[in-house]
């Protein structure tokens, strides 16, 4: 009750103070997108509509995510570290009975308590061992793609190596169909419609048309929350040939050649999704979020160079996250080097929500509770600096590996996953890159390996300094205590037979009541 009273008083301040009416949010993510897949860190990548976005826009350079898909999908809708939801310890399996704990309140949730239409496009990957687990029963008036973690583009099958160890693609191995559009009956069960005549088309271009029919369907009358996980440009690699064929003579390895292409069809897609706001007169109130879920993945063609590491890791490639916001309602044309982590977007959209753009001291943002992520409104329009001082990279208590953040440092302990400087296939890693590199096994440190980087001054994490500042490294050792005291164990499960798609006429769909 008290929540909704401060929701009540807001809202009336926000009547008050013009000009700060709720603005739509659109919020975005690139699956697997690199540091260097996007046009402001790579001139090769053709994205016109991404560059001319964030050029315009505020190119947040210090965005920091979880360091893969589910731990960073949990942060955004929790605002809540991956390592208090017991999500930090890899991905949620096709077949494995677990998810995002449902006692917890999701962005989706929140964004309709506040009066907004809540509709998300794309991949969920946060849990579908029950219907309680899935999207519409989170808060999502709609949702419409896939619950699972990867999908043939065009099939819509599971592809084979999200079930186990990557290999070769083998379409004739791949197992069970998930493309579906769900909405809630009046009784509270979900009404599942799978789109199994969706085998053939690609699935970025089906969901830039849902989004484009969301936009011109929405009862302006409220204001639109729409979350769009796209696809692009994770594995399978599959792209339309026209954008293969666009890198002709630009980039020769396959592979990456591939990846750029699926980022130039993203890049379409958020035109005509950018098009469909404006054709509809809502652009000019719409606050558009993009951001990459984690780093890319140098196997499947994905750059992060010069940063260091990869997807899975604790080091700068896997956690810094290409993202920027654009908005009619924001000064743009801005570098925006403020500190700002992913959970930050759900105290900051509940803020946009409560007291709209402005920042008018009458009106105080709704209380989300013991959450970890703080509001960036000031610091993303220019009128304040960041909230935020510091932020836990990741707590892994089966792999004994963390990291945190503190102002200018970083401390990893254990395994920091995935190492090395990977430049894209036309370039060569400068010698002394080589030299650090060689220096033992760069994937296996010893367990109680301990490291210090200042990635401020350092941002390409080179120069390892715990020796010079043994003050700095027990500082952020009891950072990483007080982190420790509010994390639970990871939540994962082993595999449960029983969500084989074969018991389901070849679907993945929940398979438990409860789990």
């Amino acid at each position: 009750m008290e929540w909704f009273v401060l929701l009540l008083a807001c809202l009336v301040a926000v009547d008050a103070a013009e000009p700060s009416r709720q603005p739509n949010i659109v919020l975005m993510l690139a699956d697997d997108l690199g540091w260097r897949d996007v046009p402001w860190h790579e001139s090769k990548v053709m994205a016109p509509t991404l560059l001319d976005l964030a050029n315009s826009g505020v190119i947040l350079e210090r965005h920091y995510v979880q360091p893969i898909c589910t731990p960073t999908r949990g942060a955004i809708m929790t605002g809540k570290y991956a390592a208090r939801l017991g999500l930090q310890h890899a991905v949620i399996g096709p077949d494995t009975p677990y998810g995002l704990p449902t006692n917890e309140t999701t962005m989706a949730q929140v964004m309709g308590k506040l009066g907004y239409s809540t509709h998300g496009v794309g991949k969920w990957h946060l849990g579908h061992c029950s219907w309680d687990h899935t999207p519409v029963k989170r808060g999502f008036d709609t949702f419409y793609g896939f619950f699972n973690g990867a999908l043939d583009y065009y099939t819509k099958m599971l592809p084979s190596e999200a079930r186990g160890a990557r290999t070769a693609r083998r379409a004739d191995k791949d197992t069970g169909f998930d493309f579906r559009y769900n909405t809630l009956n009046s009784d509270g069960t979900v009404n599942d419609d799978v789109l199994r005549s969706e085998n053939t088309t690609y699935s970025t271009y089906l969901f830039t048309e849902q989004a484009q029919k969301i936009i011109k369907q929405h009862d302006q009358s409220k204001p639109l929350f729409l979350y769009l996980p796209f696809q692009n440009p994770h594995f399978p690699q599959e792209v339309p040939q026209e954008y293969y064929d666009m890198y002709e003579g630009i980039e020769e390895d396959k592979k990456r050649r591939t990846v750029l292409g699926m980022v130039t069809a993203l890049d379409d897609a958020v035109k005509s999704i950018i098009t469909a706001l404006k054709t509809s007169d809502m652009w000019e109130n719409t606050v558009f979020v993009f951001m990459a879920d984690n780093g890319g993945n140098p196997k499947d063609g994905q750059s992060n160079y010069p940063l260091r590491g990869t997807k899975a890791s604790n080091w700068e490639g896997g956690i810094r996250s290409a993202a920027f916001v654009n908005s009619p309602l924001l000064k743009g044309g801005v570098k925006n080097n403020e500190l700002m982590h992913v959970t930050d977007w759900l105290p900051t959209f509940t803020h946009l929500g409560a007291c709209g753009t402005s920042h008018p001291s009458t009106c105080l943002s709704p209380d989300l509770g013991d959450i970890d992520g703080v509001n960036q409104w000031s610091a993303i329009d220019g009128s304040g600096e960041s909230n935020r001082t510091g932020f836990l990279v990741n707590l892994d208590q089966i792999t004994k590996a963390s990291a945190v953040r503190q102002g200018q440092w970083k401390l990893i302990q254990g395994n920091p996953g995935p190492d090395s400087w990977v430049p894209p296939p036309n370039m060569t890693l400068p010698d002394h890159l080589a030299k650090i590199q060689q220096r033992g096994n760069r994937f296996l440190f010893p367990p109680k390996k301990l490291q210090l980087y200042d990635v401020v001054s350092d941002p390409y994490e080179q120069n390892e300094v715990s020796k010079d500042n043994p003050e700095v490294v027990k500082q952020l050792q009891e950072a990483l205590t007080a982190y420790t005291a509010k994390a639970i164990y990871p939540g994962n499960k082993p595999k449960d037979p029983n969500a084989d798609p074969k018991y389901f006429d070849g679907v993945w769909t929940p398979w438990l009541k409860t789990c």
